[in-house]
């Protein structure tokens, strides 16, 4: 049961867009998608009632978080629907991460599942190309098949996939990698998301640096030559956009130039957007010390624990349209999951918050420095450290996406949990018993 549960809700939540535009309510598609984890959660909660045995990785930093969010809701003025708004908008993918520890799922079962997230990321290129078509390159809204107003989505759920684009490349250097990777970014600049591009080649230069650890692997004149097809191939491409995309180039029309310090000044002006209407926060980089400004200003427990889980959550509930903007005057930047984490749950929440996904980061790390695994497993460990950097850098960079759309979000607890419950090798594990006894 648990196996079908889990397939509906990837299928769910990849298509959403689509549904969305045929008509049904983002809130209902939503709702459901939260309703299959709840049920998937009774079949986990029922399988620990049998078995009495729980998988519960980073317990107590949840628990640590759990108690701070009850501590915010007790000392603050929002209402228990605040707090269920709040729970319900993250809380429940933690869930969902937590449940898959706790049912049975065969290896088969795990491997039709990443075939299945696979087939989806696969039709999102298809989707992309449709919407250039029928819409343009210039509309960030209909991203895929899987969101119509998840403008930031089209830099995010692309990422992901040229994670594991990028380490099979390097593993062996494949012209359909480069295609799917070149693919991948074409549905960000689709969307208009210049970004995608920079973010493109830090995942590269890091998922490069982490593949050619000494530890495992010498790099040789193979290895360069790899990196330098892949370079070739990133700049071809980013000179391609900046010349066809009237934001990035000085002219600003379709054929300009490449100017690296018309660049550089786009790029910290975006990150510190000041739009000029009387708004803090605009920028990026500006909108986490304008939170801590906010919570600050109202004292050091509003600084500890935030304004209230759920106050600034909107929803048709409750009496603002952007809660961010009307109640705090914060603008754009305030997209930050570090923002809206803070402002809700203040640092110590958002600490804790941050600990967690830190632990998930530290134990994969740990995972690929072991020789306990084979050369396939050591590739998906490597890609989902992908996963885990991009969930950082959206954090603190770039938006929520990462903690709280549907469709990359339990793409990236799925990896974690299919990588911590992958085999080790028999034979290592015969060795390190040897190792012992001696």
């Amino acid at each position: 049961m648990a196996f079908y549960i889990i397939v509906c809700i990837i299928i769910l939540s990849f298509i959403k867009g689509v549904l969305e535009l045929s008509g049904i309510p983002e809130t209902f598609l939503q709702l459901s998608i939260d309703t299959l984890i709840i049920l998937l959660s009774f079949v986990a909660f029922i399988r620990i009632l049998k078995l009495k045995k729980t998988i519960f990785p980073a317990l107590t930093i949840i628990i640590l978080l759990l108690l701070t969010i009850l501590l915010s809701f007790l000392v603050t003025d929002v209402t228990s629907l605040h707090l269920m708004l709040f729970i319900k908008r993250f809380g429940v993918y933690i869930l969902f991460f937590y449940s898959l520890f706790n049912i049975k799922l065969s290896e088969k079962q795990k491997k039709k599942i990443v075939s299945l997230f696979i087939f989806m990321f696969i039709i999102q290129i298809p989707a992309a190309i449709i919407k250039l078509l029928v819409l343009g390159g210039t509309l960030e809204k209909i991203v895929g098949t899987m969101s119509v107003m998840e403008g930031s989505l089209a830099t995010t759920m692309p990422l992901l996939a040229i994670s594991y684009l990028i380490v099979f490349y390097l593993d062996s250097p494949k012209l359909k990698y480069i295609i799917l990777i070149l693919s991948f970014i074409g549905i960000g600049l689709v969307s208009n998301k210049l970004g995608i591009l920079f973010y493109v080649m830090f995942l590269f230069i890091y998922l490069s640096y982490l593949f050619a650890s000494p530890k495992f692997y010498f790099p040789n004149f193979k290895f360069f030559k790899k990196m330098t097809i892949m370079s070739i191939y990133l700049l071809i491409i980013f000179s391609l956009f900046v010349t066809l995309n009237p934001r990035a180039n000085p002219e600003h029309k379709v054929g300009g130039s490449i100017d690296i310090e018309f660049l550089q000044n786009f790029v910290e002006n975006y990150q510190t957007l000041d739009l000029d209407t009387g708004v803090e926060g605009d920028g990026r980089f500006e909108a986490p010390f304008v939170a801590l400004k906010r919570l600050s200003d109202k004292g050091i427990v509003s600084l500890l624990f935030g304004f209230g889980p759920g106050d600034i959550v909107k929803s048709s509930l409750t009496a603002y349209e952007n809660p961010l903007l009307e109640k705090y005057n914060i603008g754009y930047g305030g997209r930050l999951g570090v923002v809206w984490m803070l402002m809700q749950i203040g640092i110590l929440g958002t600490v804790f918050f941050v600990l967690f996904h830190f632990y998930i980061f530290k134990r994969l790390y740990r995972m690929y420095q072991t020789k306990e695994y084979d050369k396939f497993s050591k590739n998906i460990i490597l890609t989902v450290l992908g996963f885990s950097a991009l969930f950082f850098i959206d954090f603190f960079t770039y938006s929520a996406e990462m903690m709280m759309s549907p469709g990359v979000t339990i793409t990236y607890f799925f990896a974690v949990y299919y990588v911590f419950t992958l085999k080790k090798q028999s034979y290592f594990i015969k060795d390190n018993r040897k190792d012992l006894k001696k």
